[in-house]
């Protein structure tokens, strides 16, 4: 009874400090608008080292910019083309910001054609003279399937894009270094392996020292021509050639069952002698139920490989059906959450535990009935008065029953918090979130509009929202 009374107090006191790094309130939703009335699609959010949250979305198939803090606009404006008409359209935002405030937005573009380019501009702080710049920059004058993303850390922003051919499948991957003009270069290079692709989905993470590793799942074919191979790998800019085409990498697995509808997770973490490594998460399914596999190797030059299979209850043993997944490294913790079902008669939950000890299996959506959809992870620092001293991962997704969308946000060993609600059927249950340091910020599609918050407590927040 001692002991469990021991292990009962430790994991009160372990909620109570992480609940000092979680916020539980977030400020009040706001709608965001570029002028009255418009709406606001394809919301995504980036936060800087101060807290501005830099939004960007599609209104009338024209990007458009927002800057915020608690809801109300810093800075607003929209892109602009020379064209208009049938096909003359800008679309799929993504957003990445220096500590600075120094914003990157990426999209794609038509111009009167169905051909698709990747465009990106910057958006300083303070505006330039002359005012923003609000035309495309091309990242390449050629062709795209559609990949053009970004991922930041600290005062790095990288993008990542795609060229096709006139099969429509795609002959190369690139990367751009934003902040630092000489560290561009190919991510793979399919023409070089007489190779043409289609990515089903992709991950990126840079680690401490600047280096962009990127997690790919696609398929592949020498001939052009179906049968594709299904494909998992891996490249990293940590060693380049002398034309910058990564050559840091290795490939995972080839062939069949690799859950090609889940897009894999990669992050950064340490082994037990505080080497940092690179993790992937991925599904497979060897055995005709989904596994959650965890490939690694380390962060400099991808030594000692290995894998791991995450150890699930035994009530996914003979069925398991996962629709999502995250992780996050903090430390030697490699935090996991994700969308999935252990029974056909029963709602997909979101679960929430540690990929390489399963001790602790949380279920923060708490067996309820509705659809689960949009999961995310990011990491967050605890605020100055807490006495936590690690980052502690945050998970957000999107619920339907099919009159009400609800977005909830949860944090390591404390409850969901409902972020909103709302009754509109329309409710696409699209979101998108962002941390920087101890700020996080969020914004979803809720009634034909897009809302934002951020979390809040209340010394925080200014006196009109009190």
């Amino acid at each position: 009874m001692k002991a469990k009374t021991t292990v009962w107090t430790f994991f009160l006191l372990l909620t109570i400090i992480l609940s000092a790094c979680v916020p539980t309130t977030f400020s009040p939703p706001t709608e965001i608008h570029i002028t009255d009335g418009d709406r606001v699609e394809q919301a995504v959010v980036a936060v800087d080292g101060n807290g501005r949250s830099h939004i960007a979305g599609v209104v009338n198939d024209r990007i458009v910019y927002y800057r915020t803090r608690y809801g109300e606009p810093l800075a607003k404006f929209t892109m602009e083309m020379s064209g208009s008409g049938d096909n003359w359209k800008q679309f799929d935002p993504d957003i990445g910001v220096e500590t600075n405030g120094t914003a990157y937005i990426v999209w794609l573009e038509q111009r009167g054609g169905p051909e698709k380019f990747a465009c990106w501009r910057d958006v300083p702080l303070v505006p330039p003279v002359g005012g923003y710049q609000k035309t495309c920059v091309l990242l390449n004058g050629t062709n795209t399937a559609g990949i053009v993303k970004v991922v930041q850390r600290g005062s790095i922003v990288y993008a990542v894009y795609d060229q096709i051919n006139q099969n429509l499948r795609i002959t190369a991957l690139f990367y751009k270094d934003f902040t630092h003009s000489d560290n561009h270069g190919l991510v793979y290079d399919y023409d070089y392996h007489f190779e043409s692709g289609y990515v089903y989905g992709m991950d990126m993470v840079i680690d401490v020292n600047g280096g962009l590793h990127v997690a790919i799942l696609d398929n592949y074919t020498n001939t052009g021509d179906p049968p594709f191979t299904e494909r998992l790998f891996y490249r990293s800019n940590v060693t380049t050639d002398t034309l910058g085409t990564m050559t840091q990498g290795m490939t995972i697995a080839e062939g069949i069952g690799l859950g090609e509808d889940v897009e894999p997770s990669i992050s950064i973490y340490t082994d037990s002698a505080s080497e940092p490594r690179i993790g992937i998460a991925s599904i497979w399914t060897p055995s005709g139920i989904d596994d959650i596999y965890i490939d690694s190797c380390t962060v400099n030059g991808c030594e000692f490989v290995g894998y791991h299979v995450v150890g699930l209850p035994s009530s996914w043993n003979t069925y398991s059906a996962i629709e999502d997944l995250e992780i996050q490294g903090s430390g030697e913790e490699l935090f996991l959450s994700f969308i999935g079902d252990d029974s056909q008669s029963a709602a997909p939950q979101v679960y929430f535990t540690e990929a390489f000890d399963t001790t602790i299996f949380m279920e923060p959506s708490d067996g309820s009935a509705s659809y689960k959809f949009d999961l995310d992870m990011v990491l967050l620092e605890p605020r100055p008065e807490s006495p936590a001293t690690d980052e502690v991962p945050i998970v957000s997704w999107g619920e339907s029953d099919l009159v009400k969308a609800t977005y909830y946000s949860a944090g390591w060993l404390t409850p969901a918090v409902k972020v909103s609600e709302d009754n509109c059927l329309d409710s696409l249950l699209l979101g998108d979130v962002g941390s920087n340091g101890s700020y996080y910020a969020g914004v979803w599609d809720a009634c034909s509009d897009t809302w934002f918050t951020t979390q809040a407590w209340t010394e925080q927040l200014p006196l009109i929202v009190k």
